[in-house]
């Protein structure tokens, strides 16, 4: 009897798995911290004028005196004077240089600590291992696949660059092409990892299940910009050329097009395909409903044992907890009956979400400051400083997003939120510690004579309004899509008076939406104009990537939050655990959806920048300075540039959705003909949907980079149509155009796509009620129409929207 006892009493124990130790996490600490320790001496020696001096020679964009930093030595011995198109000599920004190198150890060292601080804690019971092996499988298996397949595009690139620009500017386009692949692989390899340790965490408290999923998410985030950061500041020390950094931002925008577009392809092509499978299987059971069933007999539950508790009467707990036992595995039914392609939106929130936004924001990172490289040295009076300033506002940026990712200040009655304007306030210390270092170098140089007071506070209020104009656009935005706010819980409430009145609404709002975004960027462009001219939109632009570190790594967080709360709601019938991940839910929600607005304004800003920089060299190649371009603005070609620009935007818009669509039809096709991609029967949950989900992930990779073909090759047309039919000025229309279309029209997008979304998501919350105060569930005509304006959306704000931001930058 008591054999028996112990036999049953092991089958109710609860196994938790414990985390692990990472050598190679605590082998990486130590080796950033050496490199931290080495950049910042060689930084102090460098601003004593004790290190050796690096010298660069460049051509002029402008007519000035020579560098007042020399050196003395100049390639024209008798020339007093720095004269357009020819060479001219100055130190490197060195100092700049290096401590952008400790900043980018710093960050290296953060994603080194995070990394072993989220594999040490526990991962959950055994179901939610087993979920998270499922996802973990399918990410690996995607990049398996599509590696080799975007080498291939890598290689045909870097050979024509190299062979165009020189061997310099392919060795940058080896290494920013690298960097971006490597951030965006090793930052999703390792996050995947943490979604079931927050899973776990959230059945504790919200406080510490907050903290590891921000750190988790900032694992990428700050991954990708410090590589990106390091990687500039690097290659510039060692090639000494501007114009080749160039090449730098042209491999990494390969990357980031494959995994941004094709990423969303596939995630947007596998969730409407899944739509498409669960119509034809007959054994498909409603996830939604049921999970939403069993919460509100949970709810039920346990406010009959509250009143059992008061009235003192007891006795029932004990057939409680056995109705509870019986409800969890009623849920861990569903996930072992789910087909397999169910798995692949989450696999999908992991490719698009955490590698599609960081190799986003890395490639934004480059160009930004590829061109502040060379409009800073090549079309300024002082290169060594107005060259070094945007490495000093980017590398505090990188410190600031660094430290403040380390604490989120929340308890457990905090709201989603409340939570997001905690994470507000760690950007704006960063914001705040960015002003204190630009103001410091900036009058450093006021003291020095190289710069003017008007000078001086106009990099201050070009550099704070950089800063705040990407967070002033996200706050506007969450203003549209946030569940918190009255537009979106409109837009639910009104979903019961049908399709048509979803679909306008949404995109009523979603117009209305880009209104604040679009003027505010126009405005700020026009006063950092009227203050700076060109170098003000230079300093602008790298201003507004100083917080990229922290911004993409709440965005990450967002993919690590939705999949945690699937897992939760899959695992578990714990009323608490449950609530905190509707609130990790909502949260990952709205930062997910900040990045892509981040995105946006990074674009508009690194685009300005790349137009300035073909504009500079092609006037300098006529022995004309650039900023005293005058004649006709609107000629024959410059307004073809225009129209082109605009036609073929949407052209773009068209080949991604269409993409999504053809990429779900052949999910659709591959799960009627394949039996082998169906739930293996005889085979216990994970070694069930394993296998079946491998092979929906390799064809869903193949597919995904054969339907890039088709925005690529629109993306390339774009600039051979402007350069070779329609010259200089008809380019640098169309990409003027363009850019500003493209703020728009990606803005207008994503805020309608998660507008549906999060209505519908406060429906299946709980958080809508009707007249009579009864809560309206998935089995509603307000959840049937959203889920309707949710499917059109999908693509949109997924796949369309945001990768009209690397159309853009590609072009």
């Amino acid at each position: 009897m008591d054999a028996k006892a112990d036999e049953e009493h092991r089958e109710d124990d609860i196994v938790i798995f414990e985390g692990r130790f990472s050598w190679w996490a605590a082998w990486c600490m130590m080796i950033w911290v050496i490199c931290f320790i080495a950049s910042t001496v060689v930084m102090v020696l460098s601003a004593r004028g004790s290190a050796f001096d690096i010298i660069s020679e460049e051509i002029s964009f402008i007519k000035e005196m020579n560098p007042p930093y020399g050196p003395e030595d100049q390639p024209n011995v008798d020339a007093t004077m720095r004269e357009i198109n020819q060479m001219f000599r100055y130190r490197l920004p060195q100092t700049a240089l290096f401590y952008s190198l400790s900043a980018a150890s710093l960050g290296l060292f953060t994603v080194s600590y995070f990394t072993s601080y989220m594999l040490l804690e526990d991962q959950g019971t055994k179901r939610v291992l087993d979920i998270g092996l499922v996802i973990q499988k399918g990410v690996q298996v995607y990049f398996d696949r599509a590696i080799p397949l975007l080498l291939l595009f890598l290689l045909s690139g870097g050979l024509y660059v190299g062979m165009t620009a020189g061997y310099q500017a392919g060795l940058c386009f080896a290494a920013g092409a690298t960097m971006n692949l490597i951030s965006a692989r090793m930052g999703v390899r390792v996050t995947v990892q943490g979604q079931t340790r927050l899973a776990h965490a959230l059945s504790h408290e919200l406080f510490d299940a907050l903290q590891i999923g921000v750190r988790t998410g900032s694992i990428g985030g700050l991954l990708a910009t410090s590589l990106g950061l390091g990687g500039m500041a690097g290659m510039w020390l060692l090639i000494r050329d501007t114009l080749s950094l160039s090449g730098f931002g042209s491999g990494a925008a390969i990357v980031s097009f494959y995994l941004r577009v094709g990423g969303g392809i596939f995630s947007k092509g596998a969730d409407i395909g899944a739509d498409l499978v669960g119509e034809v299987d007959e054994h498909r059971q409603d996830e939604d409903e049921k999970i939403f069933e069993l919460q509100r007999t949970m709810a039920e539950l346990e406010s009959q044992r509250k009143e059992r508790s008061k009235k003192g009467v007891e006795g029932d707990d004990e057939d409680m907890m056995e109705q509870l036992k019986r409800m969890e595995q009623e849920m861990q039914d569903i996930a072992c009956q789910l087909h397999p392609i169910d798995y692949l939106d989450a696999v999908g929130e992991n490719i698009c979400d955490v590698s599609g936004t960081c190799a986003d924001l890395f490639e934004s990172m480059v160009l930004i400051l590829a061109t502040c490289a060379i409009i800073g040295s090549k079309g300024s009076p002082v290169p060594h400083f107005n060259s070094g300033l945007p490495f000093w506002i980017v590398a505090t940026g990188k410190i600031g997003c660094s430290l403040v990712a380390y604490y989120c200040h929340a308890h457990e009655r905090y709201t989603a939120r409340q939570i997001r304007w905690s994470l507000r306030f760690n950007l704006l210390c960063v914001i705040i510690l960015v002003q204190v270092v630009q103001v410091l170098i900036s009058f450093q140089e006021f003291l020095a004579g190289t710069i003017d007071f008007t000078r001086f506070w106009h990099f201050g209020v070009i550099s704070l309004m950089g800063q705040l104009a990407p967070e002033i656009c996200v706050l506007f935005a969450e203003y549209f899509t946030s569940v918190d706010y009255a537009p979106v819980r409109s837009l639910a409430l009104n979903s019961d008076l049908g399709v048509v009145q979803v679909v306008l609404q949404g995109f009523g709002q979603g117009f209305l939406s880009t209104s604040l975004p679009a003027g505010l960027m126009i405005v700020i462009v026009v006063i950092t104009w009227q203050l700076e001219n060109h170098y003000g939109l230079v300093l602008l632009s790298a201003s507004s990537v100083s917080g990229t570190g922290f911004q993409g790594g709440i965005a990450s967080y967002g993919a690590v939050a939705t999949n945690a709360h699937k897992i939760v709601h899959l695992t578990t019938y714990h009323a608490m655990t449950r609530h905190r991940a509707n609130i990790c839910a909502a949260l990952g929600d709205s930062t997910a959806h900040a990045g892509n607005t981040v995105s946006a304004v990074n674009a508009f800003s690194a685009v300005f920048n790349v137009a300035l920089t073909l504009l500079a060299q092609t006037y300098t190649s006529m022995d004309q300075s650039y900023t005293q371009v005058t004649g006709p603005l609107l000629s024959n070609y410059s307004q073809a540039g225009l129209v082109t620009g605009i036609v073929l935007t949407f052209l773009f818009c068209a080949n991604t959705m269409t993409a999504c669509l053809d990429t779900s039809r052949g999910f659709e096709k591959y799960c009627r003909e394949c039996k082998d991609v169906s739930r293996i029967e005889r085979l216990p949950f994970p070694q069930s949907h394993i296998r079946p989900l491998k092979l929906l992930t390799a064809y869903g990779a193949v597919m995904s980079v054969r339907m890039v073909l088709s925005p690529m090759i629109n993306t390339l047309a774009v600039p051979l149509i402007g350069g070779y039919l329609l010259g200089v000025k008809g380019l640098l229309f169309l990409i003027s155009g363009s850019n500003v279309l493209v703020l728009c029209l990606s803005t207008l997008l994503v805020n309608s796509g998660q507008s549906w979304v999060a209505a519908r998501k406060f429906v299946l919350f709980g958080l809508l009620k009707d007249a009579d105060g009864e809560v309206v569930g998935p089995d509603s005509v307000h959840n049937r129409n959203l889920l309707i304006g949710e499917s059109i959306g999908g693509p949109m704000e997924d796949t369309t929207g945001p990768a009209m931001n690397n159309f853009i930058k590609f072009v």
